[in-house]
């Protein structure tokens, strides 16, 4: 590894915020705690899942997840995490269809010093993993977009920063997604995310408003699901709104025992899409305003001087005129919103960087971009700000680092997940296949290359979908098959599909094939279209054409699996050719994360936080007799809470969840409603009583929110307990 730069030092653990120093404080004596055996491996679970450290393949070490909001970063911040990776990790970054960075091999031990030399920069991995909202994405070429309604990066980054550590989605059933999309063309999947938001503008009263296209529902994975249309347009002042309203339904709803049935999706299938939307609408009304100002900030973005927009690039060099520079721009160089700019994508392979290439890369940041990138769905990166003049010598510059790879954004350009590499989950090798077939068109499949130009492979390592397999024209997810007693490494292939908007469909199943013969199924499907298609028909067309049972059965013979001895290949794994291929057994990922900790929660331990705060107010010690109320009502709440799978991680969260887990749904017939709002006021109310106007005795403010915990835990344990027993 090369000697790291800007380590953190005492200067900047000072800049850090307190709340985010605490928190890490914590996480670090929360881990020593359970190498002490102080804390059990599911509590320890869901704690490090909060802050994105997720458990590899490998044993006893982890993948650390790193959120990137929006896909935004700046060049420091790149090279800032390529810092980390050379410090915590590998030396490598790994960069994710959800807009992350990734870091492989990390020390459970050193995780929380990894997080605060990444927080020095401004880079969270908050809620990174776990039952909760993951990174937000945006459309990469936000704010520089010739065909954009607007930019909708300041939204995405204020509902980020209204959600990290938002009560209302620190213990949902399982993961949630959201998207922004500011193009004519969606660029980020909208229909296959929990909620997708697309920028439109209308004129109302001769003034143009600001709003949303709102898709909710969608998700991928075994049981892949599109959205469905809530809004043609919702006022951007109601995006907090409309957030909060989904993500309540959503945790006081949504399946919690059935992990595989926990999504969004589900619960809008057991309710029916009008029944969600009946009861998202009443929920939207109980949740009422909540002003975006607080967190709305306009773009810091670079602009430069006001040109009117120029689509067709201009050839400024001789040199320019160079062979592969022509392909590199044709595939790599995009308009502008403004004149003598472009924006550039830089093909990042299967989406992994080394650190010292991400140093480097960022200094061409720097240089060409005004300092800014983005990370785009499609694993690669894109520099939002380059001159049209600069165009060669970024070129050039890109070239030294090898990053100067034609065919982004074409079919040779495949996605790719971890997969088997990595990830417990993995089956069989992504991104061994994603290399294959990657390379193909440079060999035999490279006849094709023009004909299959705008088709996209994705390529994932389990049926979980990490790669967008469903929506690609030619997907790839991994199995496995059994020949003669032994494993071989496959894939099931689709084919048709899309994610563009409301045009997005999931492609058509054709099979399982074994891996050795997935590159062979590309180019039979390339070929067929080539020999058949219709003047100007497009892949996806001619898939509906032909129909997938003759498609199968041109394919057959591909998934034939000869013997071990006539060919001992087809049992080994693209990119781990002699090693021994096998479906590791009783593997479980964490994808799902976990819902409760292994500890029950009792009422006895309410019962004692009331005596001690009690025994505090005989002692005149007003302001700890009101935290330790206020903990006595926690520790009721959380044992009803505990009968439907949700394990608070703090005493604020276990009220809300009580509130909106049991008062909201009706559980409690009318009893305790506000309840969290209330327990907060009395909290607030008895830890303030030095700056009272009326002078109220700290005696009378502390008595008061015993009286009222001590109600609330005798209900807890006399009618809620019975009654979330029998409803779990």
């Amino acid at each position: 590894m090369n000697e790291v730069t800007g380590e953190i030092g005492k200067t900047e653990l000072r800049t850090l915020p307190a709340h985010v120093r605490d928190e890490l404080d914590n996480y670090q004596e929360q881990i020593r705690k359970y190498r002490a055996g102080e804390v059990d491996e599911t509590k320890m679970q869901k704690l490090r899942l909060h802050f994105g450290t997720y458990a590899q393949r490998q044993e006893g070490v982890q993948m650390q997840r790193i959120k990137i909001p929006g896909g935004f970063l700046i060049g420091d911040q790149l090279a800032r995490l390529a810092d980390a990776a050379d410090r915590f990790g590998s030396g490598f970054i790994h960069l994710t269809t959800r807009e992350d960075a990734q870091i492989y091999y990390v020390k459970l031990e050193e995780a929380p010093d990894l997080l605060r030399f990444l927080a020095a920069a401004g880079i969270t991995s908050r809620e990174a993993c776990g039952n909760t909202v993951r990174n937000i994405t945006a459309c990469y070429r936000a704010g520089t977009s010739a065909t954009e309604s607007f930019n909708i990066q300041p939204y995405a980054d204020a509902l980020f920063r209204y959600l990290v550590r938002n009560k209302y989605n620190q213990n949902l059933g399982r993961k949630f997604k959201i998207t922004f999309e500011g193009c004519a063309d969606d660029h980020s999947g909208l229909r296959i995310h929990d909620i997708g938001l697309w920028a439109v503008t209308r004129t109302e009263n001769g003034e143009p408003r600001r709003g949303f296209r709102v898709y909710l529902g969608g998700g991928l994975g075994a049981g892949p699901q599109l959205a469905h249309l809530y809004t043609d347009f919702l006022p951007v002042e109601d995006l907090f709104n409309l957030a909060a309203a989904t993500l309540r339904l959503f945790d006081r709803y949504g399946e919690r025992k059935a992990r595989m049935k926990a999504r969004m999706k589900f619960l809008i299938q057991t309710l029916g899409w009008e029944g969600f939307r009946a009861a998202l609408d009443e929920e939207r009304e109980r949740v009422g305003p909540i002003p975006l100002d607080q967190y709305l900030e306009e773009t810091n973005f670079f602009i430069p001087e006001s040109a009117a927009p120029s689509p067709v690039l201009r050839v400024l060099d001789a040199r320019s005129s160079e062979p592969h520079f022509q392909s590199w721009v044709r595939d790599s160089v995009i308009e502008h919103q403004l004149a003598r700019f472009r924006g550039v994508h830089v093909r990042i392979k299967l989406g992994d960087l080394t650190a010292d290439r991400a140093r480097n890369l960022a200094d061409i940041v720097r240089q060409f971009s005004s300092n800014q990138l983005r990370i785009s769905i499609e694993q690669n990166i894109y520099l939002p700000w380059v001159r049209e003049e600069s165009l060669w010598d970024l070129y050039i510059a890109l070239s030294e680092l090898s990053l100067a790879e034609r065919g982004a954004g074409t079919i040779t350009d495949v996605t790719t997940c971890p997969g088997s590499d990595t990830c417990r989950l993995g089956i069989a090798s992504a991104k061994g296949l994603g290399s294959a077939i990657s390379s193909g068109f440079n060999n035999g499949l490279a006849k094709y290359s023009e004909l299959a130009r705008p088709l996209r492979v994705k390529i994932s390592g389990c049926p979980n979908g990490c790669a967008h397999h469903s929506v690609a024209n030619i997907g790839f997810y991994a199995a496995a098959l059994s020949k003669d007693d032994r494993s071989v490494p496959a894939h099931f292939v689709t084919v048709g599909g899309r994610a563009h908007g409301d045009d997005a469909q999931f492609g058509a199943l054709l099979g399982k094939f074994p891996a050795k013969n997935c590159v062979k199924v590309t180019e039979t499907l390339l070929g067929l279209y080539e020999e058949t298609k219709l003047p100007a028909e497009d892949f996806n067309s001619f898939v509906a054409r032909t129909g997938t049972e003759r498609l199968k059965e041109i394919l057959e013979p591909l998934r034939q699996v000869p013997s071990f001895e006539k060919d001992p290949s087809f049992y080994e794994d693209f990119g781990h050719e002699h090693e021994h291929f096998a479906v590791r057994k009783g593997i479980k990922g964490e994808c799902a994360g976990s819902t409760v900790a292994e500890t029950i929660p009792t009422i006895d331990a309410a019962s004692e936080w009331l005596a001690q705060a009690e025994a505090l107010i005989y002692h005149k010690e007003y302001e700890h007799a009101v935290i330790a109320a206020y903990e006595a009502a926690a520790a009721a709440a959380r044992v009803p809470l505990y009968e439907r799978l949700v394990d608070p991680f703090t005493v604020d969260e276990a009220l809300w969840e009580f509130d909106n887990l049991f008062v909201l749904s009706g559980q409690t017939q009318g009893a305790w409603e506000g309840v969290s709002s209330k327990f907060t006021t009395l909290k607030e109310d008895g830890l303030e009583t030095q700056t009272d106007v009326l002078k109220t005795p700290g005696e009378v403010r502390a008595q008061a929110i015993l009286d009222e915990a001590r109600s609330f835990v005798s209900y807890c344990a006399q009618e809620m307990f019975s009654k979330a027993g029998a409803a779990a």
